[in-house]
């Protein structure tokens, strides 16, 4: 039979061991995504928020778009000499939500990463180009919310006309008006993004009450780091 001292040498094996194993747990993924270099990182950081989901802040909008469900594939990346700074490319399925608002991409999204505190995180968000869009696609909810013409005239790419005609002098003459869009489906593609959009207007008329449906198609086009719409704002 074991002694108490042989039995509480074997304790203490047994903590170190467990501690070790703790450790290494903690240490070793980076260990490992060292050694394999930052391209193995970054891709490890991009699947990883596929288990975590993402919730971006989208600017101007009370609430973030949340994920429910998305996939990074077919990721590549480039790292800037020195180490420091790299960009990964990769095709990106999305579906979740902005407040009431369904939200559901494909495409492309370029991510710039930055090397900060030894571990490669994401610059700004996992998902800068799909941000941008969607803060684009509030921003002129709102501005059709408010009947705000100047707001809308900021959205609009180089030779894209202002707003007007018949659909938006009754947008304009309607009280107690509500814009809603209760879907907004987006193709990314490199400096473009096409988006169906499927909206609800209500409000009154001084002729007659407003509760309408329907879908549309929008076009945007990357400038510098904002999408504008072009060629036409509705």
């Amino acid at each position: 039979m074991r002694t108490t001292e042989e039995w509480s040498r074997l304790g203490g094996a047994l903590i170190l061991v467990l501690a070790l194993g703790a450790t290494l747990a903690v240490f070793a993924p980076r260990f490992l995504g060292a050694a394999a270099g930052p391209e193995a990182e970054i891709i490890t950081a991009l699947k990883e928020t596929e288990a975590e989901g993402l919730t971006l802040p989208i600017p101007g909008s009370d609430v973030p778009l949340k994920s429910q469900k998305h996939r990074f594939a077919r990721i590549t990346v480039a790292v800037e000499p020195g180490g420091k700074r790299a960009e990964a490319y990769a095709t990106l399925d999305f579906d979740g939500t902005l407040g009431t608002t369904h939200v559901g991409t494909a495409g492309v999204e370029r991510v710039p990463f930055v090397r900060r505190d030894g571990d490669w995180v994401p610059e700004g968000t996992a998902a800068p180009r799909l941000v941008a869009v969607v803060a684009a696609l509030e921003a002129r909810r709102r501005a059709l919310q408010a009947a705000d013409a100047e707001a809308l005239a900021r959205l609009a790419g180089p030779g894209t006309p202002g707003v007007g005609g018949p659909e938006w002098e009754e947008l304009r003459q309607m009280r107690a008006r509500g814009y809603r869009a209760e879907a907004w489906y987006v193709r990314l593609e490199r400096e473009e993004a096409v988006v169906t959009e499927h909206w609800r207007l209500q409000g009154a008329l001084p002729a007659r009450p407003v509760d309408t449906r329907g879908e549309r198609q929008l076009s945007l086009t990357l400038r510098g780091d904002e999408f504008l719409f072009s060629p036409g704002l509705m």
